[in-house]
């Protein structure tokens, strides 16, 4: 009889649905025994509804003893907790002799405590999402493939997004909440960087959105797409030393990072310092106090002449229907601005029951090839199925499924790294997830000359 292997999920929120499915889809066949635990008890019943051989554990997370009684019962740790929470499970992992993976970045700490695990012949590796994870292993399988052949890489372009499909696409913004919605608000804050034809590029959080860039992706002309914090730690992460170019963006539909920057301006997405008021204020009443001192004037007026926009821009139009000039209020005292845009923007970009989401990614990579220059172009359109089975659940869940399925059937045992880079981890992971039909659409061009390297091109 061969042996029951026990997995531990943390975390079912909306990011784990389709990966609690595939291992209560699986636990039978491959012999697992499965618990979910969460602080959520509704939560884990909702998920684990309709698989007998998943198991729910409500749980606080904080409690060294609750944590190490359930991570101790189990062979296989998967953390879809907050990033700040893994070392907290990390560390628990790597007393007890537990195997540990998740889907958010490995940061130093992370990294530090992999290679402790190596060292006690335990497996743990972070990077096997979505974003990070899909794109590393999708971009790292490309630049293999071009090295191979002898070719030289002369820049690379890699845009991701989690969008609202357009049968679904039913605001001015043309985008609705997939994923953690803190991220969405803090999202670009820090220096970006990047490197366009041989010269560093350096853009400042208030200037960001201000250069986002028109791009057409698997053929469809309606997405912009902004940069990502920092492109440079890819160079090296890549082996692209000496790369002109080489670019990690954002993709969102057009419009929305003329009026996600006016948000800014706004101070919405400020974090740190809580409104001290004594009563409850209205949405107006909180933009007013942005604004110039002028009562004789409308919020929506005074805005406008802030930004240095028309009243009739679309922009307006945008920020009044989230309903930041009406008398809605913002919610309790004491909180932070972008505290209360996050709560105003899931009320207002919530996906409906039956509503679809879409992910789009595309590589964009340029090479000499015998004196020829080329361009490969490597796209991924994947769209839900409706609010609880989302296409940003499936490419978060299943690069994590299939390396759980992949890991206990003994495929990972001489992996170094503490991210999936290695191409007998990300290579495997690829294929199952072709056969699940999450596949790359890949087109090759001839360009004449070398005037095809600039970001926006």
């Amino acid at each position: 009889m061969r042996y029951m292997k026990k997995i531990l999920v943390f975390g079912a929120g909306r990011s784990a649905t389709t990966l609690i499915r595939y291992l209560g889809d699986h636990a039978r066949t491959e012999n697992w025994q499965v618990t979910v635990a969460d602080a959520s008890p509704d939560l884990i019943q909702q998920k684990i509804q309709g698989f007998d051989a998943l198991e729910g554990m409500e749980i606080n997370v904080h409690s060294a003893k609750q944590r190490t009684a359930l991570i101790g019962r189990h062979d296989f740790v998967i953390s879809m907790l907050p990033w700040t929470l893994h070392t907290l499970v990390a560390n628990d992992c790597l007393r007890l002799g537990k195997h540990l993976i998740t889907a958010s970045y490995v940061n130093a700490e992370m990294n530090a405590l992999a290679v402790k695990a190596r060292k006690k012949g335990l497996f743990f590796m972070g990077e096997l999402g979505l974003d990070p994870g899909l794109d590393h292993m999708s971009a790292l399988r490309l630049i293999r493939q071009i090295k191979q052949k002898g070719c030289t890489i002369t820049s690379f372009h890699s845009y991701a997004g989690g969008l609202v499909a357009p049968t679904s696409d039913t605001n001015p913004w043309h985008y609705k909440i997939t994923w953690n919605p803190r991220n969405i608000i803090l999202a670009g804050q820090g220096t970006i960087q990047f490197r366009d034809q041989g010269a560093l590029r350096l853009t400042t959080y208030y200037d960001l959105f201000k250069t986002a860039f028109p791009i057409a992706i698997h053929g469809k002309d309606r997405y912009e797409v902004y940069p990502n914090r920092d492109s440079l730690k890819y160079i090296s992460l890549y082996e692209l030393t000496g790369i002109p170019s080489i670019m990690r963006g954002t993709v969102r539909i057009r419009g929305f990072s003329r009026a996600w920057d006016a948000i800014i301006k706004l101070g919405l997405t400020e974090s740190q310092t809580p409104i001290g008021v004594e009563e409850p204020l209205t949405w107006a009443q909180l933009i007013r106090g942005f604004l110039p001192l002028d009562p004789t004037r409308s919020v929506r007026s005074l805005c406008a002449e802030m930004l240095g926009i028309a009243e009739s821009d679309p922009v307006m139009d945008q920020l009044e229907w989230l309903g930041i000039f009406s008398d809605r209020s913002v919610g309790d005292i004491g909180l932070t601005p972008a505290d209360y845009l996050q709560n105003l923007l899931e009320d207002r970009w919530k996906l409906e029951p039956e509503d679809r989401d879409l992910v789009v990614m595309e590589h964009r990579i340029h090479y000499q090839e015998h004196g020829h220059n080329k361009e490969i172009r490597s796209s991924l359109e994947h769209e839900g199925t409706n609010q609880d089975k989302t296409a940003m659940a499936d490419l978060v869940g299943l690069p994590l499924a299939h390396a759980t399925r992949l890991f206990l059937d003994g495929k990972f045992d001489k992996a170094q790294m503490s991210v999936p880079f290695e191409a007998f981890v990300a290579d495997p992971i690829l294929d199952a997830l072709a056969g699940d039909g999450i596949h790359f659409h890949e087109q090759i061009i001839e360009h004449g000359d070398s005037s095809f390297h600039s970001i926006i091109s």
